[in-house]
């Protein structure tokens, strides 16, 4: 009788949903998170239109929700406990994270894999012009943010200074406090993550309202950094690239996005990075440094560490050829 009774109710809201032409999904979209930074940053903007980008292009499988973090660091942590799918940071943070090097020595993370690469930033080391530094070497025993704490950024900026012997009084900070210290005359400066060659957009509003020095790394410096870390960068930006500031050459951080061998199934991978590709409208909406820039291309290019099956399977469907040694264990 319970029997009859339950499948009569069924009958009748089929019946129901006809008549008003009601639709049931025959399978909801998988959920998931992505880790991206501070709300104030650029690259927080750039992983929300990389959310409506996937939604909008692959919403029927996967429906993306970005998540403010502490950036790069913070992210691969929450991965690691299983709280986030995905996460943005720079390719630095990841191959040292990757191969257990550097603050990751005896904490390797093999289980890590690459998505998408969507930027190739500098990493500019900003002072007030007021503060009378004029050199790295001017920022020993300065107040000066590294990057927003528990950072990609912060973690690579303390390695590189510390290689060329340069010791600040470090101020361990949000990066919307970092800015106001900076306004404030609490601290000398701090370091943030560029958009291209160009400033991000919270370094151009303090730069309206404060007169500002972007450091130089000079050549001898570079290569005593490369000699021991590899995996770093540096970049020549030409004058008038910034308005008002001279030629300089600094670090370039290539930032992108990246999950776990198990944090992704290959589907939920494959449509993700579909969703990217073929969105990339959405984000060069919102993020313009994202303009002529070769999604595909500059990820096989830049990466170290291996892509996962799912976005190896859509980065061969349109005809890229990935290199031997970005295909992981579990694709061979």
């Amino acid at each position: 009788m319970e029997k009859r009774k339950h499948f009569v109710g069924l009958a009748i809201i089929v019946a129901t949903a006809v008549i008003f032409g009601m639709t049931f999904p025959l399978h909801a979209a998988d959920k998931l998170l992505c880790g991206s930074t501070a709300t104030t940053s650029s690259h927080y903007v750039y992983t929300v239109s990389a959310g409506k980008a996937i939604n909008t292009m692959s919403g029927d499988k996967v429906n993306v929700t970005v998540v403010a973090t502490g950036g790069a660091v913070d992210n691969l942590e929450r991965i690691n406990r299983g709280q986030l799918n995905m996460g943005i940071g720079t390719w630095a943070t990841f191959y040292q994270a990757y191969n257990g090097i550097g603050k990751y020595k005896g904490k390797a993370r093999p289980k890590m894999r690459a998505l998408w690469l969507y930027s190739s930033n500098t990493q500019n080391y900003v002072v007030r012009a007021d503060s009378g530094i004029k050199d790295l070497e001017g920022l020993t025993d300065k107040k000066f943010c590294p990057g927003l704490r528990g950072s990609a950024t912060e973690q690579l900026v303390q390695q590189l200074l510390e290689t060329i012997a340069v010791k600040p009084d470090y101020f361990r900070a949000s990066l919307a406090d970092a800015v106001a210290a900076v306004k404030d005359n609490r601290i000398a400066g701090y370091v943030k993550a560029g958009a291209g060659l160009d400033l991000d957009g919270t370094t151009k509003e303090l730069k309206a309202f404060t007169k500002i020095r972007l450091l130089h790394w000079p050549p001898d410096k570079a290569a005593k950094v490369q000699n021991t870390m590899p995996f770093v960068s540096f970049v020549d930006v030409p004058e008038g690239t910034i308005p008002g500031i001279p030629a300089y050459t600094t670090v370039v951080q290539a930032i992108g996005i990246i999950c776990y061998d198990d944090s992704l199934t290959n589907d939920q991978a494959y449509y993700i990075v579909k969703g990217i590709c073929e969105g990339k409208k959405y984000q060069e909406a919102a993020y313009p440094a994202m303009k002529g820039f070769d999604i595909p291309g500059m990820t096989m290019k830049l990466t170290k560490f291996p892509l996962h099956p799912g976005a190896i399977r859509y980065y061969k469907e349109i005809g890229v050829k990935v290199p031997a040694h970005l295909i992981p264990p579990e694709a061979k």
